[in-house]
């Protein structure tokens, strides 16, 4: 006769299936990991805000909020009285009203009280899916349930971005930003007749000992396994590929989950080893190789997250303690993306990309220590025979909760259609009527306003209203979650029509484009001296076709800022000029972090080139920053071409004012 401990749980009643409330404890871990993935997303705009204080004041913001899970956390479990720290269906769902409020109320504002209000959702968000993992984790068979609903959570999130472009609803004010947002503030409510339900959701025995846990998982999926732009640029595919792979491997991840069989200690060990190599080789590796990685990772991730969220041995109760497992897991968030971004500013001693290492590392050693305390005699007897009315066999609905995101991939996919080139081999002949061309040179700062906004629309349109011939960019993002996640260069094109070719240059998520009307060929992207540092730099380098068949050879560069870089600056711009010499018409356009008058502009004017602004516009004009100019540091240059009209643009979408300039290339 089997012994079991007197502490054992019953089992629910014979009538009740043994899969019962488990699709509504899955989806609604799995709405708010899709909620909070948009809020950490979402919180890189918000904070770049402080970063114009200071890199102190913004890294204080970031962990305050991220710590400030753990406030939100001791604040709702005390207000409905939840002393054992464990949240019932009913505190949950209060929990879930809050955060529908707050993220329907950023859809309405903008400014400065968008980055308070904002700050504030990522809090709530962040402890909201701590408290529900925790809660759903803490019955028999949770620890499955709550890994499949993160993970299905974010592929939810790599759907929903391929659908978007990777431009979140949060930044828009469209009919479309709005319904998106609506549908994400109400999305847990669908789980609300389940977690009401005490015979399909009862109370939790515990919470899991390594809640906390959840940080480092967190900040490796927005990085990289939710992250379609991070894979597109970082395996150098389309967009639209990317993330059907990461949908597609995060439904491979959820299957095994939802099968009730036992994972040998071989098993567990081999899914973290192998999580742990996977993000490795997608971030130090290119091509191919890192979209695979990527892949393999993310089918690993559930094995890991199941095992990290045991309650075998569950964690002591009451609110502090939860509070506190809660603030961890903000601080394990944020201190990953915080130390990865900084390196930009601040280098670390090593990669940056060890950093998220790191936090695949500790989730995987988290995973790991999985111990069963031994039963005291005591306190175990002879259980009693049990006479049970067989449960009719039924297909377990979880399976169901797969299919939305691979839908919504597939829509995205059909409706966006992102690739690399949207155009034909010529520019229009419209555009070349008098044989001048139309460039405009921009850097983008991420897409982040600093008014706390990202509105690649409006981007976009500002561009548009120049009708250029050929674009430069650069602080192009492609997939980083300080500048929102987004792949700029990518939905750029696509909006424009126009191709586009990008060059990495901080990382490949960080860099400089050329787009253009006409196809551009013999590409070549230059790595230029790092110098005084702190970030690597690079110039993008492409042939354009104008309409009567003639070329013309278009660099974007973006060199070192910080006003004592000027020897950096110098050595970097000698560096262009013997990769890119001039044989015939040229343009040289980016941020040149110098102003006129200065060594590098001597250098350059030594060298043949002549600016827009000074040959053909208004020599006293500013370019940085945008909402006060003080500086010119952003040029447009040219050989072998005579300039006719330069304007500096008043946009204030960036920190810098884009530059305007027609050009006539010389003939044969």
């Amino acid at each position: 006769m089997p012994r079991v401990s007197t502490t054992a749980r019953p089992g629910p009643p014979p009538t009740t299936p043994p899969d019962a409330g488990t699709a509504t404890r899955v989806w609604l871990v799995a709405a708010l990991t899709l909620a909070g993935l948009e809020a950490v997303r979402a919180s890189g705009p918000f904070l770049d805000r402080w970063f114009a204080v200071g890199t102190v004041a913004a890294g204080g913001a970031a962990v305050v909020t991220y710590a400030g899970a753990g406030l939100v956390t001791a604040g709702l479990l005390t207000v409905l009285r939840r002393r054992a720290g464990l949240p019932d269906g009913r505190t949950l769902l209060v929990g879930a009203g809050v955060l529908a409020a707050l993220r329907v109320a950023l859809q309405a504002l903008d400014g400065l009280a968008l980055d308070v209000v904002g700050l504030v959702t990522v809090a709530v968000a962040v402890a909201l899916l701590t408290l529900a993992v925790g809660h759903v984790a803490g019955r028999p068979g949770g620890p499955r349930q709550a890994a499949t609903g993160l993970v299905v959570g974010g592929a939810l999130s790599v759907a929903l971005q391929l659908l978007l472009g990777t431009w979140d609803a949060v930044w828009r004010s469209s009919a479309a930003g709005w319904v998106v947002a609506l549908v994400v503030a109400a999305a847990p409510f669908a789980a609300r007749r389940g977690l009401l339900d005490v015979h399909a959701s009862p109370e939790p025995a515990g919470r899991p000992r390594r809640l906390w846990a959840l940080g480092p998982y967190l900040a490796v999926a927005a990085m990289l396994l939710a992250n379609p732009a991070f894979a597109a640029s970082q395996a150098d595919v389309p967009l639209d590929a990317a993330g059907l792979v990461l949908v597609g491997s995060a439904v491979l991840g959820a299957w095994p989950l939802l099968r009730p069989d036992v994972w040998p200690a071989a098993v567990r060990v081999a899914a973290a080893v192998v999580l742990v190599l996977g993000v490795a080789t997608a971030l130090l590796a290119t091509g191919p190789v890192a979209l695979a990685a990527l892949a393999v990772a993310q089918v690993c991730a559930g094995v890991v997250l199941a095992t990290v969220l045991s309650t075998r041995r569950p964690a002591p109760p009451g609110i502090p303690r939860t509070a506190l497992s809660t603030a961890g897991a903000g601080l394990g968030l944020v201190l990953t993306l915080l130390l990865y971004m900084l390196d930009y500013d601040v280098p670390l001693p090593v990669d940056n990309a060890w950093v998220v290492v790191a936090a695949a590392v500790v989730l995987a050693l988290a995973g790991l220590r999985r111990r069963t305390p031994p039963v005291p005699a005591a306190a175990v007897v002879e259980a009693p025979p049990v006479d049970r009315e067989p449960v009719p066999a039924r297909v377990n609905p979880v399976r169901w909760l797969l299919v939305p995101a691979v839908v919504v991939a597939v829509v995205g996919v059909l409706v966006g259609g992102r690739g690399w080139s949207t155009t034909g081999p010529q520019v229009p002949a419209a555009a070349a009527d008098d044989g001048t061309l139309t460039v405009v040179d921009w850097n983008l700062h991420y897409g982040v306003s600093p008014l706390t906004a990202v509105d690649l629309e409006a981007v976009a349109r500002t561009i548009e209203e120049q009708d250029p011939d050929v674009v430069t960019l650069q602080e192009v993002q492609r997939g980083w979650v300080f500048g929102g996640g987004s792949d700029m260069a990518t939905w750029l094109a696509h909006r424009l029509g126009m191709t586009v070719r990008f060059a990495p240059a901080a990382d490949r998520q960080f860099g400089n484009a050329v787009l253009a009307r006409s196809g551009l060929t013999d590409v070549a992207v230059h790595p230029l001296p790092y110098g005084q540092g702190p970030q690597e730099r690079s110039a993008l380098s492409a042939t354009l076709t104008t309409a009567d068949g003639g070329t013309v050879r278009v660099t974007s560069v973006h060199l070192q800022h910080r006003e004592s870089a000027t020897p950096t600056r110098l050595a970097q711009l000698d560096a262009l000029l013997a990769a890119e010499r001039v044989d015939g018409p040229a343009l040289l356009a980016g941020d040149l972090n110098a102003t006129p008058g200065s060594p590098e502009l001597d250098l350059l004017t030594g060298a043949g080139w002549v600016s827009a602004v000074d040959a053909a516009g208004d020599a006293d004009a500013t370019t940085h920053p945008s909402t006060d100019p003080e500086q010119r540091i952003d040029w447009v240059l040219g050989q072998r071409g005579t300039f006719t009209e330069a304007t500096v643009g008043t946009s204030t979408l960036s920190d810098h004012l884009p530059v305007t300039a027609r050009w006539r290339p010389d003939a044969g």
